[in-house]
């Protein structure tokens, strides 16, 4: 099972803090620093879960950008990523709350340079699946280098192209409508935004609405709802798959890309749609439960 995701390879700043008092906490596990970055997230999940995955991106010519293309490597991610000089690694500051909500500020640095020059026509050959995330798109530098990538990986024969059109504060500064005018034109097999994301770029509030609305932009919706679970909906059925009970949610980064990369694995290993959903809600639950996004 041969996968190829592109895009961001982040070093994550994670703080615990109280939004109440304003204060973090100081102590061992209240500041930590993690690999992350949504495609490389996913393609670090789809690995352990034995598919052959591949990754193409940029990181800064810097002890970060080191790091971070060996977090890859000894996850056994096949790496094609250029290390430059003329950006920094990218770095997201992620503030936690006590029930595990997030608040992210990123610099993307080195991965918005990401282009086109950097993508080996041979990484296209014999793919299972193609994986995009929306900041590859949302953001203007890596979005010729995207467009190119699906491009060729639909040339080449990719027969599963998906994408996980986040995060939602990119959707509002793209504007929601332009990025649905985007996806519609890009009509990826199958995506993956969670409820915010996907009532952006529906104007509707129900999950089944906004599932429904979006099915005119791809065949198949999978629509993340968080402790809900998630819904799917194809052209022929829309249901329910109930989400993997947990006892507490520590940290919610990394969840999306998770429940992403387990369902698009499970999805080519069976064709078992509610399989593929209960999967990636069962690896989402194990992210939230523990510190980082991997």
């Amino acid at each position: 099972m041969k996968i190829l995701s592109i895009g961001d390879l982040l070093l994550d700043l994670l703080v615990r803090y109280d939004p109440l008092s304003g204060e973090a906490d100081m102590g061992p596990e209240g500041v930590q620093m993690w690999p992350g970055g949504s495609a490389a997230n996913f393609a670090v999940q789809a690995a352990r879960l034995g598919a052959e995955m591949r990754f193409i991106g940029r990181v800064g010519r810097d002890w970060a950008g080191d790091m971070l293309v060996r977090s890859m490597d000894t996850e056994g991610v096949i790496l094609n990523v250029k290390a430059i000089e003329e950006e920094p690694s990218g770095r997201v500051l992620v503030m936690v709350d006590p029930q595990g909500h997030r608040r992210m500020w990123s610099y993307p640095g080195a991965s918005r340079t990401l282009s086109p020059d950097d993508l080996d026509p041979a990484w296209f050959a014999n793919l299972n699946a193609f994986h995009l995330t929306g900041y590859s798109l949302l953001r203007e530098g890596p979005t010729p280098a995207a467009r190119a990538a699906l491009k060729m990986a639909r040339e080449y024969g990719s027969p599963l192209c998906t994408i996980d059109p986040n995060p939602s504060h990119l959707i509002e500064d793209y504007g929601p409508s332009r990025f649905r005018e985007t996806l519609a034109e890009l009509r990826f097999d199958v995506i993956f935004p969670n409820l915010e994301e996907g009532q952006l770029l529906t104007g509707r509030e129900a999950p089944e609405d906004v599932a429904s609305s979006l099915l005119e932009v791809s065949p198949m919706v999978v629509l993340t709802l968080g402790q809900d679970g998630c819904l799917v909906a194809t052209e022929r059925e829309m249901f329910t798959v109930g989400a993997y009970p947990i006892e507490v949610t520590v940290d919610a980064t990394g969840a999306g890309d998770a429940f992403a990369a387990a369902f698009v694995v499970e999805y080519l290993g069976r064709r078992d749609v509610r399989g593929a959903a209960s999967a990636a809600n069962h690896l989402a639950a194990s992210v939230v439960s523990r510190v980082g996004g991997r």
